[in-house]
């Protein structure tokens, strides 16, 4: 249902909405609205003109003191800028401004990225993803350092600690006390190189429990110094040895035997 007004300038019956009447709409289009504002008289003091100075461009700006104070009613300030493209570019800059940061990686100051072109990504801590790949693994290895690592117990009775991905770029596993050493050595062991329990407790890997063993000559040992152990171990013991039926005999030197004819 509507209702029949008459329009304040043009004169002409309208109809429109019950609720457009109570809100107390007097004319019948916007055309007749705006030629009677043009036409009404308005005090003189609406009509002074306000200089402004741009703050982008510098350029001097005049608004008419009706309108400043519509504006500072809107926006509680005055105005900054003299058109919409100094505008744009001020507050453009303002906020590249606001959002500058440092880098927590590199120290490097950047201006914080626009997600989707619009909204500013105000928890960005990192100028790039090496950066931020960077700094995890730095966090990780610093976790990694001060034991905060997994370990399990395998057969054998030997600890194995797991070095994640980010520590150093590859995901593996490692025995405790070989990686207990090379952090007191500050290096990779060798191949040749073993490391020691003292107590004999493969579990119990503190550094005063490890000791350092290097062999370049690999397992075994010579087959002369076997043999000559065993002589020696039958001349101290030849009842054992007579027991396992087993009796040293000394030979003759082959130089003291007697020379051809």
């Amino acid at each position: 249902m509507t209702v029949e007004l008459q329009c304040a300038n043009c004169g002409q019956p309208f109809y429109c909405h019950p609720s457009d009447a109570e809100r107390g709409r007097k004319y019948c289009s916007l055309t007749c609205r705006s030629r009677h504002r043009s036409n009404r008289e308005l005090p003189p003091a609406s009509r002074t003109p306000v200089n402004f100075t741009c703050k982008e461009c510098s350029k001097p700006f005049v608004m008419m003191q009706a309108y400043l104070t519509a504006y500072r009613k809107k926006f509680g300030r005055d105005p900054l800028y003299c058109s919409q493209n100094c505008s744009n570019t001020g507050r453009r800059k303002d906020a590249d401004e606001r959002n500058r940061f440092k880098c927590l990686q590199c120290g490097k100051e950047e201006i914080r990225n626009r997600s989707g072109g619009r909204r500013i990504y105000r928890e960005q801590k990192y100028c790039s993803y090496e950066c931020k790949v960077a700094a995890q693994m730095q966090r990780a290895k610093e976790r990694f350092d001060s034991g905060g690592y997994k370990k399990h117990v395998k057969r054998g009775g030997y600890v194995w600690v797991y070095i994640p991905t980010l520590t150093d770029g590859g995901r593996r596993y490692i025995l405790e006390h070989r990686h207990i050493m090379e952090r007191h050595l500050g290096r990779k062991l060798l191949p040749e190189e073993t490391v020691h329990h003292r107590d004999g407790n493969r579990a119990n890997n503190a550094l005063g429990n490890l000791e350092l063993f290097s062999s370049r000559h690999g397992p075994g040992q010579r087959v002369v110094d076997k043999v000559q152990f065993a002589i020696d171990m039958l001349r101290l013991y030849p009842e054992f040895g007579r027991a396992a039926g087993c009796e040293l005999r000394e030979l003759p030197h082959p130089t003291d035997a007697p020379a051809s004819v």
